[in-house]
């Protein structure tokens, strides 16, 4: 500082100097690096690692998740049965569960990869459902349906099949409850004989029947999956790497089976802010599900880009080429899943056939009707640093129902009906109380602009005070000095006059 201040200054004037002048060097450099800055304290935090808050909230996720429930209750089950009548149903739900999910068995690898399983929970709501879990619903039987379609082409196994469920009088509409239906299960003699069939189906509970049997605090529906972290490349932060130990599920060919997409719907900083689509790996359906940028949005005053399941997701290849390998031939808007879980004639789809061609929907009399806003998917996603405020997923499970010329028992002249079981909604909506932090983090860059900009300015300010003050003590010594030189003048000149030491004694 001794060039830029005088000689005189002291120590503490110095100090002061010294401080502003810091500063302003301080916030030179943060004006002109606060990106870099605000994108390195991103990756720092969004890395899946112990102590990250990433982590933290991927491990088990702070924002409440509700799954909604809804059912077809089928209306005319022994017209449809005898008489081959158009099926007539009515939706009954919503049955709401909120869900917790643990990320458990971590296993953290040196490649920057984690292994781990997921363990759910669902607790009913029953303020948020129309009904309870004992209100009964008329839906298809799939243990008969599911038996009668791994014995088609076999004979022996479709007359000994048709003969035992002719014996136990088996219908293939049954009534149940919500409960049974959901988590609970129901025991059915059919499954006796489906789980006899093969061994290897034994990996999955076959002692009673329930779409989410055994599922509830449970890690086996999701099998063992293996992402990256982000801590050895953040670009490839929330990336799947395998599934049940393979790139690849053997439920489709070629490149429709590789396993791909976010394994969690995690995504680097910044990656969808000029991104077009984003792929989500879906345990439930063995294959990725491709989200597209439908437009900007606001949520809890944040400027979000909504991303929606792509139009041509269930696409049967006519439109979209690269769904072809998935082998759905059948109308659009339909995905066959049959070789994914439970290797049975179950189809997916957007609830009410939302999208699908018209060809399902004429399936029916009464009870398909779809909405846009409730039947669609999508994120709302914040883009800079890719955190999902909202998410939304609406999917349709259907069964196939057709004859086997082989089954003389109920089978034998059966319409072809692609019949809708249940749909769910499943949805997490960040509350507004923690999109304020979200909202300062995003806010951060122009919280440094700014405050660098008054940092600047304050020590400009200081470092003037201090030089003027400076300048002026000097200034003001230069006047004591020659003031003293004068006094010693006249007194010199006392002792030769009379009259000057007259005026000096004045």
């Amino acid at each position: 500082m001794r060039c830029i201040l005088p000689p005189s200054v002291t120590p503490k004037q110095a100090a002061i100097f010294g401080t502003a002048f810091l500063q302003v060097i301080f916030g030179i450099v943060t004006l002109l690096c606060n990106k870099t800055i605000f994108n390195n304290l991103l990756k720092s935090q969004l890395v899946v690692k112990e102590g990250t808050k990433t982590f933290e909230a991927w491990q088990e996720t702070p924002i409440p998740v509700f799954t909604k429930f809804y059912f077809f209750n089928m209306l005319n089950a022994d017209d449809f049965e005898n008489n081959h009548g158009k099926p007539i149903l009515e939706e009954r739900g919503p049955y709401t569960f909120r869900e917790v999910e643990h990320k458990v068995n971590l296993v953290w690898h040196e490649d920057g990869t984690v292994s781990y399983h997921r363990k759910k929970f669902w607790y009913f709501e029953p303020s948020m459902s129309v009904g309870s879990l004992t209100d009964t619903v008329v839906t298809l039987n799939l243990p008969m349906v599911g038996a009668v379609d791994y014995a088609r082409g076999s004979f022996m196994m479709e007359f000994g099949l048709s003969d035992m469920l002719s014996t136990i009088e088996a219908t293939l509409f049954i009534n149940k409850t919500i409960g049974e239906l959901l988590f609970d299960g129901y025991d059915d003699p059919v499954l006796e004989i489906g789980s006899s069939f093969d061994e290897e189906e034994k990996t999955i509970p076959m002692e009673k029947f329930g779409w989410f049997y055994k599922r509830n605090g449970t890690t086996w529906a999701d099998g063992l999956l293996r992402m990256h972290t982000g801590q050895d490349d953040i670009e490839r932060l929330g990336e799947i790497v395998s599934w049940n130990k393979s790139n690849r599920t053997e439920a489709f060919r070629d490149k429709c089976g590789q396993v791909e997409g976010s394994s969690d719907g995690l995504f680097a900083p910044g990656l969808l802010k000029s991104a077009e689509s984003f792929d989500i790996w879906s345990t439930d359906t063995c294959r990725k599900l491709t989200f597209t940028r439908e437009g900007k949005q606001t949520k809890h005053g944040i400027d979000v880009e909504k991303f929606k399941l792509s139009d041509n997701v269930f696409d049967n290849g006519s439109v979209c080429k690269d769904n072809l390998c998935y082998e759905n031939n059948l109308p659009t808007g339909v995905q066959n899943v049959s070789q994914c879980k439970m290797k049975s004639p179950a189809f997916l789809s957007r609830p009410h056939f939302y999208l699908a061609d018209n060809f399902y929907k004429e399936q029916f009399q009464i009870g398909i009707q779809s909405h846009p806003e409730q039947h669609d998917s999508f994120f709302l996603i914040e883009p800079h640093t890719s955190i999902p405020l909202q998410v939304q997923m609406a999917l349709q499970l259907n069964v196939l129902i057709e004859k086997s010329e082989g089954m003389e028992y109920v089978f034998k002249d059966l319409p072809t009906v692609y019949f809708p079981v249940l749909w769910f909604e499943s949805s997490a909506d960040i509350p507004e109380s923690m999109a304020g932090a979200l909202l300062a983090l995003i806010n951060i860059p122009t919280i440094m602009i700014v405050a660098s900009i008054i940092g600047i300015i304050a020590g400009l300010l200081g470092m003037g005070a201090v030089y003027r003050c400076v300048s002026r003590s000097k200034s003001n010594m230069v006047k004591g000095e020659k003031e003293e030189k004068d006094v010693e003048t006249i007194s010199k000149l006392d002792k030769n006059t009379g009259m000057i030491s007259y005026f000096t004694k004045f």
